[in-house]
């Protein structure tokens, strides 16, 4: 059996039927072909790479250090906001060289749009008390400031020591409600980014790196309403 133009050359047997080894790896190929076509697709979803995963990690690392630096001595908590800061809030837990504990908050104005609704929804709040404790809220991206504020006032009523924000991202064009954001990671443009923990519609979460998705995914969502 030979593997021709990426066909297989099948063996067949007397009775006509193609054998079970040539049938498995007509399978295989046909695999093959298919996660090629799906991981080309998952490429050109997106329009440009903003800021790789090496830029990530640097930034992070001086994220890390300038939080150690302040919080030293001091009982810190983050509140990671999930499912977008899961991986910013991971990572730069990591990076942070001090005792501190982490709870997570769930709640969005997006649902499976790609523009802020402007209404915010609670899905999971937090499991611990953060009475007297200082508070760091790890946002992946602040746009319009409306889902913040939102948290910010659910969160004072907790009667927090201190409570401050650091973002990994931060969108000034789209800003409606102005709030002070201690640490911030990155300026992005007014374009909607993917990757490591930001999603559209679920998707694109795992990627290792801040890209732009391309307008031609917009544009298929808005042809099949």
């Amino acid at each position: 059996m030979a593997v021709l133009g990426g066909v297989v050359s099948a063996c067949i047997g007397a009775d006509g039927e193609t054998c079970p080894e040539a049938r498995l790896e007509a399978v295989r190929a046909q695999d093959l072909k298919e996660k090629d076509c799906g991981a080309r697709m998952w490429r050109e979803a997106i329009q440009q790479v903003l800021i790789s995963e090496t830029e990530l990690h640097r930034r992070i690392q001086a994220l890390g250090e300038a939080i150690t630096a302040d919080y030293r001595g001091k009982d810190l908590i983050f509140v990671a906001v999930i499912r977008g800061a899961m991986m910013f809030s991971a990572d730069l837990a990591r990076a942070v060289d001090l005792p501190l504990t982490i709870d997570c908050i769930a709640l969005s104005s997006y649902g499976d749009r790609h523009v802020s609704s402007g209404r915010v929804h609670i899905f999971k709040d937090l499991s611990e008390s953060i009475a007297g404790k200082h508070v760091l809220i790890i946002e992946d991206i602040v746009d319009t400031g409306i889902t913040l504020q939102y948290l910010w006032n659910h969160l004072m009523s907790r009667h927090p020591a201190d409570l401050h924000v650091c973002a990994l991202l931060d969108k000034r064009a789209r800003r409606q409600v102005e709030l002070p954001i201690k640490y911030t990671g990155f300026d992005v443009p007014d374009a909607f980014v993917v990757g490591y923990g930001l999603d559209y519609q679920q998707r694109y979460r795992n990627l290792p790196f801040i890209g732009i998705l391309h307008p031609e995914v917009f544009e298929k969502e808005r042809l099949q309403v």
